[in-house]
């Protein structure tokens, strides 16, 4: 199993664009569950909570693309700096109103920007794997390795958000993230070798992904998962709040990136001979009907244990959805295709922990529940289209237009 892995870091520099890569995504799972956490803590109710979360992943749902877009036209070392810039000062300015108990409708503003801000990190290490591995067995090992990056990053995050938040300070958590991502950043943008060459000066303009057989309908699955990950993570923080052990909820999330970590780097362990649309079809299918687990949960142990079972769909789903970017989007538009992935993901997600909270608030966190389970069967449904859409052979189109 660690062969196909170390397989995959042969070619040079990849450990280390590997490496500052997850550094700088660290803060993707702090930020979501600190703003739910500190909001909480000040209300004790979930639904603003809920609604600022939604915020910040909103942002970045016109910013991702936006910035992957000139990284696609720049390259990544030009777009670093200046985005993490702007990033660095809006999460600074939220954590000050914060401190300062400013009034609720001041802290958007900041919070999104924050999140338009954020360069889609994935997608900028996704690209440099398919760079350093371009037409190799070993990059559907490499993207796996990513994914199962991000659910460690998620088995981490919630934990160090939620013993910060609630033995120390909430609002440290905030410096704390900004921070990490500064660091990572300045690594990676010491990378040169490994950077995917930019588009060329002068070159006919490059026409949107979303042009792409299929494009739309793998970002709409994309955001019914993200709406199924947002209504999740809300219901069980809300479910451990409502069963008095608000300080379990960063355990409990952790749970489900687990399940996901270890599907994940189960799955790149192998190389597959079956078609990555065949295997996006299986695994979306098998996680549309996952989450019904959660309606079995009737304590905190016995959600824990429901995560678990409901991550061990995600990162297999995840996977052959980057794999079907790489292959239904041109590669000088690959940065830009695999952030539109991202940015379904994320306005999915901000839906979700938009309309939960309130629900959760009103009904309990069992009803809220329902939410998740209706995402997953909506991902589920658009999976099967998708298939359907791209059952014949997909050929590249070409992106450049006069």
């Amino acid at each position: 199993m660690f062969k196909t892995y170390r397989a995959v870091f042969r070619a040079p520099g990849t450990a280390a664009f590997c490496a500052a890569g997850f550094v700088m995504r660290v803060p993707i799972a702090i930020y979501p569950i600190a703003l739910v956490l500190i909001v909480s803590g000040r209300t004790g109710h979930y639904g603003f909570a809920g609604v600022l979360s939604a915020c910040y992943i909103l942002g970045g749902a016109p910013g991702n693309p936006i910035l992957a877009r000139l990284v696609d036209r720049y390259g990544q070392r030009r777009l670093i700096a200046p985005a993490t810039a702007v990033h660095a000062a809006a999460v600074i300015c939220l954590a000050l109103l914060l401190e300062a108990d400013a009034p609720e409708w001041t802290l958007v503003a900041p919070t999104f920007v924050a999140g338009f801000a954020y360069l889609s990190v994935g997608s900028l290490t996704r690209a440099r794997w398919s760079k350093a591995l371009a037409g190799r067995p070993e990059l559907t090992t490499a993207y796996s390795l990513e994914s199962t990056l991000d659910e460690l990053i998620f088995v981490v995050g919630p934990l160090i958000a939620t013993l910060i938040a609630t033995q120390v300070d909430a609002v440290l958590v905030l410096y704390l993230a900004v921070a990490v991502v500064v660091v990572g950043a300045a690594w990676l943008w010491t990378q040169r070798d490994t950077e995917p060459a930019p588009h060329a000066v002068g070159a006919p303009r490059l026409a949107s992904p979303l042009r792409s057989r299929g494009m739309l309908l793998l970002i709409a699955a994309a955001a019914a998962m993200g709406a199924l990950f947002a209504s999740a993570e809300v219901t069980m923080v809300a479910f451990c709040g409502q069963h008095g052990q608000r300080a379990a909820s960063g355990a409990v999330l952790a749970c489900m990136a687990l399940g996901s970590g270890i599907a994940g780097f189960t799955y790149g362990a192998r190389h597959w001979r079956t078609d990555v649309l065949e295997r996006y079809r299986l695994h979306a299918l098998i996680f549309a009907v996952l989450p019904f687990v959660f309606l079995a949960a009737t304590n905190v142990v016995v959600l824990a244990v429901c995560a678990f079972i409901v991550g061990l769909g995600v990162a297999p789903t995840l996977i052959t959805s980057f794999g079907l970017i790489e292959k239904i989007v041109p590669g000088s538009a690959l940065t830009e295709g695999l952030a539109w992935l991202t940015t379904g993901l994320n306005l999915g997600y901000g839906a979700g922990s938009a309309a939960v909270g309130g629900i959760a608030d009103a009904h309990g966190a069992r009803v809220a529940f329902t939410v998740t389970i209706a995402a997953g069967l909506l991902m589920g449904g658009i999976s099967l289209a998708l298939h359907r859409s791209l059952r014949e052979p997909v050929a590249a189109e070409p992106l450049a237009v006069a």
